[in-house]
């Protein structure tokens, strides 16, 4: 047998690791129960808890112990994959930063959920988790995320082309439509034109990096607003030390308000406010194969910085983790 036979099991909390108390999901006593819903020949794990929390709740110094922990618990000598059992509210939010962090590894990385607790019989865990077994026989390397839909069929995402599931269905969706495949009855099957996702750039040295950093630093997140007709700009601390940039999410044409640097609904004004402060303006998602309205080409010409071709959570990661590690996003955009 490969000496490379283990699993690195990463449980983070969730849903998945829940339980209905006084008509309200909180924590259990332990995600562990997962572990007992797979086959008596499942593989070996090596198993870590890094963080127990409800999704919705992540900070940016989770995400810091999270990744530091993979990182120093994975062993190419000892893990054939690695699994990341994690809430659906901000999963895709986490698997963006698995791209941006792991996708260099030779190894694959499966993120899955459930949107009920294990011990609901209607829960999506059992199946999620023996799909995310699965797909780890069956692919070299590449992040990913495991997860039946509504329409009861499991799907398989990239992890930079994954997004935020939908409120109304809990399903998750791939950017452009762009799904991997399909988990049927313990079999992946490739979407037609299947393509590997590239690691991300300089992945390797980012991750390097994050291991040795035991602190963030005072600029730890990104301002991150979205372009809704009511959205003031004047009423935001521009100045703070917390975040050096911010991101404006786009309508899905990959406009926002542009009327004029005087007025504080218009990210022209965001953008000059941003320039006094030293800090950047983001704009995403944009696709680079559609026409520019004259509002998203105005703030293109003003110097709003377009993230082309990804999904508003890759771009997040992106500028998140440059914020972490003082870099220049430009150079990973």
């Amino acid at each position: 047998m490969n000496q490379a036979d283990r699993i690195l099991m990463v449980f983070t909390g969730g849903t998945i690791a829940s339980r209905l108390h006084k008509q309200a999901l909180q924590l259990g006593a332990g995600p562990y129960a997962i572990l007992d819903l797979v086959p008596e020949e499942r593989p070996q794990f090596d198993i870590i808890e890094p963080l127990s929390v409800l999704s919705e709740n992540m900070t940016p110094e989770m995400y810091r112990a999270l990744f530091s922990a993979i990182a120093n618990h994975f062993s190419p000598q000892k893990h054939r994959a690695i699994l990341i059992a994690h809430g659906t509210d901000t999963l895709a939010y986490s698997a963006q930063l698995g791209h941006v962090f792991l996708s260099w590894l030779t190894v694959p990385v499966v993120f899955f959920g459930s949107n009920k607790p294990v011990q609901d019989p209607q829960s999506d865990a059992r199946g999620n988790f023996k799909s995310a077994i699965a797909l780890t026989y069956q692919v070299n390397r590449g992040v990913y995320v495991v997860s039946r839909a509504k329409d009861r069929r499991t799907y398989v995402h990239h992890a930079p082309l994954v997004e935020s599931a939908d409120s109304d269905t809990d399903s998750f969706s791939s950017f452009g439509n762009r799904i991997a495949g399909r988990i049927s009855k313990g079999k992946f099957q490739p979407s037609d034109g299947f393509v590997l996702q590239k690691p991300f750039k300089g992945g390797k040295a980012l991750m390097s990096a994050l291991k040795k950093l035991h602190n963030l630093p005072v600029s730890e997140t990104v301002l991150c607003l979205p372009a809704v007709p009511s959205n003031r700009y004047d009423d935001y601390i521009i100045s703070s030390p917390r975040f050096n940039a911010i991101l404006i999410q786009a309508h899905h044409s990959g406009t926002a308000n542009a009327l004029s640097e005087d007025n504080p609904y218009s990210v022209l004004f965001l953008k000059k406010l941003s320039d006094s402060f030293g800090k950047c303006v983001y704009l995403a998602p944009i696709m680079s194969e559609k026409t520019l309205y004259a509002t998203n080409k105005a703030l293109l010409d003003h110097g709003v910085v377009p993230i082309w071709n990804r999904p508003f959570e890759a771009a997040w990661a992106i500028l998140i983790a440059c914020s972490w590690l003082n870099k220049d996003p430009k150079d990973y955009i």
